[in-house]
């Protein structure tokens, strides 16, 4: 039998950070110091564990680390619209926009449905080695991508096989923050997964002058080469910490009691992303369709979803440090409900290109708040055990609004007879629908209508 020492600044002991059968004794005279007993193969040395949440030092590294691979995998999705305004306009123009659209959707879909399988996978297998599999095969698609001259290679390579290669290390790079942090828990998170507006927003900002230039060709040439080195960096920062004794409990695909709670957070997500990503596919095309004097090819063409992707980043982490003052499920629902009404009440009636970017910015800085707040709310109601496993599993439930929200935003667009209005008012009905799902898990959790949850 060996005891370990526990020490956890300012919070209570959370209960993953306890094995199986071990026995928590605190010790009023050092206030929340305590210890814990127990009989894993782990403490058979008989050696003295000092288990604590640091909130930064080499978890800020750990941060930033995750913050670049979601600049460059998650970003990718955002930089989409980019790319489908571009096949559009030069390489497929007898393709429609819905067909286009779910290509991008293709990847989100295989992005979100492989997170479930391998956050499981590094769990027990490790974090990083996982990314390492990550990087290297997303690097050979992208590689690839600049050869295609067919539509079903753009839904292969940069749907499908790109989508299965960022899938692999996205729940891992979400969750890895929450080992390293727990008071600034949602601030660590929102700053990783913050990564993804505002890379998105970098990354179309030299896209687009790299393509009217270089050709397609050559800036996917570039864009890869440039993914490659920031990888190899990201890998050398990020660095696992597990809890005592970690290797030796079990590891499970769900947590051990699945309740209402669970549901109601898992259809949240299930519903509203089927509004969200319909601003970030469309808005290049709506600003030249609402503003037909500006040059097609302008860099103001642009610029909205540059400023929507970078506004999504700023927000995440604004989302982040809220989360853990007033409570992550309160923000998660913020995010769902500002997101609908932003589309509804403004994206609906802006015809100018002042009123598009006044859009951009609302609707980044809080429309995406919940995707940066999915770790935090998973740790929260079922631990760190696993947390890239549910986590993962969450991101499951992205999976069919990913994949058809946005095409069915393209075909309510060419049913209505290209009426921009329809298009923002289903897709901010679908988001207002997600914040109420979520609203069971909230007032399960604390039924009090101002308590921090």
């Amino acid at each position: 039998m060996a005891e370990l020492s526990i020490v956890q600044s300012h919070q209570v002991l959370p209960a993953e950070a306890m094995l199986p059968g071990a026995q928590l004794q605190i010790n009023p005279a050092v206030g929340e110091k305590g210890t814990l007993t127990t009989t894993s193969e782990d403490a058979e040395s008989g050696s003295e564990v000092e288990w604590t949440y640091p909130d930064g030092g080499r978890g800020w590294l750990v941060v930033l680390g995750c913050f670049i691979m979601a600049c460059t995998c998650m970003g990718w999705g955002l930089l989409w619209g980019v790319l489908q305004d571009y096949y559009h306009s030069n390489e497929f123009s007898e393709v429609s926009l819905s067909t286009l659209s779910l290509a991008g959707g293709v990847l989100s879909f295989t992005m979100n449905c492989t997170a479930y399988l391998f956050g499981g996978i590094g769990d027990r297998y490790g974090y990083k080695r996982m990314i390492a599999l990550s990087c290297v095969l997303a690097y050979l698609c992208l590689l690839a991508s600049a050869f295609i001259t067919k539509l079903y290679q753009i839904f292969l390579f940069q749907g499908f096989l790109l989508g299965f290669s960022f899938g692999i290390a996205m729940p891992l790079y979400m969750a890895l923050p929450s080992q390293w942090f727990l008071k600034k828990r949602g601030l660590a998170t929102g700053i990783a997964v913050g990564g993804s507006g505002i890379g998105g927003g970098i990354e179309c900002l030299f896209v687009r002058p790299l393509l009217s230039s270089l050709g397609y060709r050559n800036t996917m040439l570039i864009y890869s080469n440039m993914c490659a080195v920031l990888w190899i960096a990201a890998w050398f920062m990020m660095a696992e910490r597990r809890s005592p004794g970690y290797a030796n409990t079990q590891k499970r695909w769900l947590p051990r009691d699945i309740g209402p709670a669970f549901y109601s957070i898992a259809l949240s997500v299930f519903i509203g992303i089927f509004g969200y990503l319909s601003p970030y596919y469309f808005v290049t095309t709506y600003v030249k369709s609402q503003v037909p004097n500006l040059d097609p090819k302008s860099i103001l063409v642009v610029i909205p979803l540059v400023v929507m992707n970078i506004s999504g980043g700023i927000g995440r982490i604004l989302a982040g440090r809220l989360a853990d003052r007033l409570g992550p499920i309160n923000m998660f629902f913020t995010s769902f409900f500002l997101g609908g009404l932003s589309q509804i009440f403004i994206w609906t009636f802006a015809h100018s290109y002042a009123t598009v970017m006044v859009f951009s910015v609302i609707y980044g800085l809080v429309g995406c708040w919940f995707l940066g707040l999915l770790p935090v709310v998973c740790a929260q109601l079922f631990g760190l055990n696993d947390l890239a496993t549910i986590t993962g599993f969450m991101v499951l439930a992205n999976s069919p609004g990913q994949l058809a929200g946005a095409s069915i935003g393209g075909a309510v667009f060419s049913g209505s007879g290209d009426n921009w209005q329809a298009v923002s008012l289903y897709a901010g009905c679908a988001m207002l629908l997600g914040s109420l799902s979520v609203l069971y898990a909230r007032f399960s959790h604390d039924k009090r209508i101002w308590a921090r949850v």
